[in-house]
């Protein structure tokens, strides 16, 4: 049975083409690795690069020595929200099932 294997290096400078910096919002959603209910209301929890006050990656030249992945790899596994950039035109693209709490707790701020 052959294994697939792919060289990072070639799929990071792949999805730089396809999905250029430019169209990211500096948003940090896709930074959120879970998020869920308690009594005190929602817990979000974020990558432990992320500067939550100004949405940025701390480590965004190098962040795939950290293990981020690349958009295309993102997209695979649903990590983005659906308004984001990389993904609003892709039509049965699904976001993360928490995104819907986040919306939620939004609306009743």
């Amino acid at each position: 049975m052959e294994t697939l294997r792919f060289r990072k290096n070639k799929v990071i400078k792949i999805s730089e083409e396809l999905f250029p910096d430019e169209l990211c919002e500096r948003c940090g959603r896709c930074c959120i690795l879970h998020a869920y209910k308690t009594e005190n209301g929602l817990e979000v929890v974020y990558c432990e690069h992320l500067n939550k006050e100004t949405k940025l990656c701390t480590v965004y030249k190098n962040r795939f020595k950290y293990g981020c992945l690349t958009v295309m790899e993102g997209i695979m596994a649903g990590v983005f929200p659906k308004d984001c950039p990389y993904v609003k035109d892709l039509e049965n693209y699904e976001e993360p099932w928490f995104y819907r709490l986040i919306k939620e707790e939004e609306k009743n701020k």
